[in-house]
């Protein structure tokens, strides 16, 4: 913003209308100008509306209180004159012009009197022109809410822009056009969300608020409304001519449209009866396939419950083996500890039988010894008897036996 309130505009020199959103106001401004008119743009700014109604074969003429701005709009219009509205007359700067449309985007609300503006626009339309306007809607809820927190804060961009010096409901801009010997053909909104978070509205928290109010607050249609996007035709005879032209026309191509959409409706509606017939045909295919499921799934039923019955008897016979199971290894237990204790037993009495085989051999030396010692005695004995001195005493024992003595 410059020192003399007049506003810096973006050049945006890429902008095209393919790439408008369908929410944006220049999109539904660009739709309700139409092809091929003679156009003055009040407020043209760098001349980027211009430049879409040029490719729309528009001859345009710009008029805009930014020096600069115009100097940039000029490749875009035919003629652009530098005028503050708030201290013209336009048949002083528009002299003995007819325009087909006249396109205030977003200025009204900048003007002293809106009102002097739009009433001597009309005498510059043609008979059947009319005028288009965007215009900021004050009773959007994020301005609501905010005047609720006692906020009304003026800002750089937006509903409250700081250039603006008037604020419209949507009652109050069928008021402005009415007062200023317009009426209304039709009126368009862009929207945007309360709490989008957006610099074209008052930032806002959504929980410092009681949700009671903030429904209360949504129900109204223009809760969310950022702009209107107005139609409007002089009161006069040539201009409701022209509104009724138009809606006749509008109602032809409705009735022609309604027509074509019959029409084809006549041709769903008969190759949906050709459909329908022959789904008929498959669904009753398809329920004698269901019956033929139904009765195999029955006997697979009767199956099921056969073999859950051997299957409860399998697990019956199974639970006895596997009780038969647990005493055999508790058996096979014992018998290993039996077999463990008998094992014990053979090592023990193979260790006596060692320890006897051990006697029985020291037995054996002993008993070689002894019958060593035997031979030798009975060796001595014979060896005595066959001596001279054993014959000497058995001569004397037979003696003395002899004699009735004692042998000893």
């Amino acid at each position: 913003m410059n020192s003399n309130w007049q506003k810096d505009y973006p050049l945006l020199s890429d902008l095209s209308e393919a790439n408008l959103d369908d929410n944006s106001s220049l999109k539904k401004m660009l739709q309700l100008v139409g092809d091929n008119k003679r156009v003055v743009d009040f407020g043209c700014a760098t001349g980027y509306f211009a430049k879409l109604l040029t490719n729309r074969g528009c001859q345009v003429t710009g008029v805009e209180v930014n020096s600069k701005a115009a100097k940039l709009a000029e490749q875009y219009c035919e003629q652009v004159i530098v005028a503050d509205l708030d201290f013209v007359s336009l048949s002083e700067i528009l002299p003995k012009q007819g325009f087909d449309v006249a396109v205030f985007g977003d200025v009204l609300e900048h003007l002293r009197d809106p009102w002097r503006v739009l009433r001597e626009t009309r005498e510059i339309l043609k008979p059947k022109g009319y005028v288009v306007a965007s215009i900021p809607n004050i009773a959007h809820g994020a301005i609501r809410l905010a005047l609720l927190q006692g906020r009304f804060e003026y800002m750089e961009l937006g509903i409250l822009d700081r250039t603006h010096l008037r604020f419209f409901t949507r009652k109050s801009v069928e008021i402005l056009f009415d007062e200023s010997e317009f009426f209304v053909d039709s009126v368009e909104r862009t929207k945007l969300s309360i709490f989008s978070g957006s610099n074209w509205i008052p930032e806002l928290k959504q929980d410092t608020f009681e949700s009671k109010i903030v429904q209360e607050i949504e129900q109204d249609e223009d809760a969310d409304t950022l702009q209107f996007v107005v139609k409007a035709f002089p009161s006069t005879i040539e201009g409701k001519y022209a509104v009724l032209s138009n809606q006749y026309s509008s109602l032809v191509e409705e009735v022609k449209s309604s027509h074509s959409q019959l029409n084809q409706i006549k041709v769903e509606l008969e190759q949906l009866q050709i459909e329908l017939q022959e789904k008929t045909g498959q669904l009753e295919c398809s329920q004698f396939q269901i019956q033929q499921k139904q009765s195999e799934l029955e006997l697979s039923k009767v199956e099921i419950q056969q073999k859950q019955i051997y299957l409860n008897e399998s697990q019956f016979q199974l639970e006895q083996t596997q009780a038969e199971l647990e005493q055999t290894q508790a058996e096979l237990q014992k018998a290993q500890v039996e077999l463990q204790e008998n094992q014990a037993e053979v090592r023990q009495i193979q260790c006596q039988i060692q320890q006897t085989q051990t006697e029985w051999q020291e037995t054996q030396t002993k008993l070689q010894q002894a019958h060593q010692g035997w031979e030798s005695c009975q060796n001595i004995i014979k060896a005595m008897e066959s001596s001279k001195f054993w014959k000497l005493r058995q001569a004397w024992f037979r003696l003395k036996r002899s004699l009735g003595l004692k042998a000893y």
